[in-house]
């Protein structure tokens, strides 16, 4: 007699298996959207000593001091470029960025 079911699903590779069927904590580490990229060009301002990390899914960048700490960051609005500090008060505006 026949089982019911699909008769090659024993002989089925492990790997394949769970490449078919993704956790939501896989998809989360790696998502398969492809991954956005900005042109940052026109953000004039870096505060001193300070990386830069992209954040393009928001428009803005953030900036961190070399300790780790966050120093504050810098986003799009309309036309101008508005640059906040670590409290998030803005302390600078760049209203002609170039293009």
């Amino acid at each position: 007699m026949a089982e019911s079911g699909h008769t090659d699903a024993g002989n089925e590779d492990p790997g394949e298996a769970s490449q078919r069927h993704f956790s939501m904590h896989q998809l989360s580490k790696k998502p398969p959207l492809p991954r956005l990229h900005m042109d940052y060009g026109q953000y004039r301002y870096i505060p001193a000593g300070d990386r830069i990390k992209e954040q393009p899914d928001m428009n803005r960048l953030l900036f961190w001091t070399t300790s780790g700490e966050p120093d504050g960051y810098a986003e799009r609005r309309g036309g101008a470029i508005l640059y906040y500090d670590r409290t998030g008060k803005a302390v600078r505006v760049d209203t002609n960025p170039p293009r």
